[in-house]
C-alpha cells in the first residue's frame, strides 16, 4: 500500500465535512450526523481501496524496472516488429496463378457494377375532405 492511515483519515474526515456542511441545512441534526458518519465511513474504506490497487500498481512498475534491469543483457523475445513487407506486387501475382481461370472470369463478371433500383413511392392526390376531417376530429379529441 502506498501511503499512512492519515490519507484515510484525512479524505474521510473531508468528505465528512463536506457532507456535514452541504445537509445541514436540509436535514435534522441527527440525520445530518449519521449521513456524515456514513459518508466517513465509506470514504474510509474505499480510501484503503484505492491506496492498495496503486500500491499494486507501483509494485509491478517496479518489479517490471527490476526484471529489465536484470534481462538487459539478453534481448531476445523483448521486440515485437509489426510492419509487414512491401510485397503486394509479388503476393497479387501468386494468388493470381493460384486461381483457376474460370474463377477469374466468374469474379470480374460480379465485380461490375449494377445501381441499385428501389421502388418508386407512389402518393395519392385525391383525397375525400370528409375523411380528411374526421381524421382530423378523431385526433383533436385524443
Amino acid at each position: 500500500m502506498i501511503g499512512t492511515i492519515r490519507i484515510n483519515v484525512i479524505v474521510a474526515s473531508l468528505a465528512c465535512i463536506f457532507t456535514f456542511v452541504l445537509s445541514i441545512g436540509n436535514n435534522v441534526f441527527l440525520s445530518t450526523c449519521l449521513k456524515s458518519g456514513y459518508s466517513f465511513l465509506i470514504l474510509f474504506v474505499l480510501t484503503f481501496g484505492f491506496r492498495w490497487v496503486l500500491g499494486l500498481l507501483t509494485g509491478s512498475v517496479s518489479l517490471l524496472e527490476a526484471s529489465s534491469d536484470v534481462n538487459s543483457s539478453s534481448n531476445v523475445g523483448q521486440k515485437l516488429d509489426l510492419i509487414t513487407p512491401d510485397e503486394d506486387a509479388e503476393t497479387r501475382e501468386m494468388m493470381k496463378s493460384n486461381m483457376p481461370n474460370n474463377q477469374n472470369a466468374a469474379l470480374s463478371n460480379e465485380a461490375q457494377f449494377s445501381p441499385l433500383n428501389p421502388p418508386k413511392l407512389v402518393t395519392k392526390n385525391n383525397f375525400d375532405p370528409e375523411q380528411l376531417a374526421g381524421a382530423l376530429r378523431r385526433m383533436s379529441e385524443d
